[in-house]
């Protein structure tokens, strides 16, 4: 019996490391899989990371924010598709927002100086999930690297505004209007024209 293989064999053997063997695609998919969970879980450490930040102010706080984030982790593991990184990201950035809003709920102060380490803190996650996402190669995944950066900006931005004592709950996301308490602001020139 000989063990020679032929390097193209109609069975499917070949030499894998010849130059003309058939290269399998699979690896792409599983790159781009793996860059979207790195990045799911870079948005996840992120938060959680703000979560701890945050929770030195808060009691319950770390122990929701941990809640909800060994969730996302936990279902982002078995994430294999773009649609489900996006979902898992917005289902966890929304989870957060529900913490954050009851923490705003419960009107607490802070010291200009807690408010500026609490600052310093953010910017620090902010900066370092950023390098996180500008690591990967995301190339193969669409937008969801950019759509995972957007969320977490947002949520940022508004855990600052309502820790910088700013009323600004929908900031960047549209204009203030003239209504004030479900009434009506008459203007100048409607007074004229009657």
């Amino acid at each position: 019996m000989s063990d020679y293989t032929p390097k193209h064999d109609v069975t499917g053997n070949y030499d894998e490391d010849a130059v003309d063997a058939p290269k399998s695609t699979e690896a792409e998919p599983k790159e781009a899989r793996q860059n979207l969970r790195e990045a799911g879980d870079a948005l996840l450490a992120a938060g959680s990371a703000l979560g701890a930040a945050i929770g030195k102010f808060a009691e319950d706080l770390p122990e929701r924010f941990k809640t909800a984030t060994d969730s996302a982790r936990e279902t982002m593991n078995t994430a294999s598709t773009e649609g489900e990184v996006r979902s898992i990201a917005t289902n966890f950035t929304n989870e957060a927002e529900k913490v954050f809003n009851s923490l705003r709920e419960r009107d607490l102060q802070f010291t200009e100086d807690s408010k500026a380490k609490l600052s310093s803190t953010v910017a620090d996650i902010r900066a370092s999930f950023n390098d996180q996402l500008d690591k990967l190669d995301s190339s193969a995944d669409g937008n969801v690297v950019a759509d995972l950066r957007a969320r977490f900006d947002q949520m940022v931005e508004r855990v600052q505004s309502q820790f910088s004592g700013a009323d600004t709950p929908n900031a960047g996301t549209e204009a203030q209007t003239d209504i004030i308490d479900g009434e009506i602001v008459e203007t100048d020139t409607e007074k004229t024209e009657n």
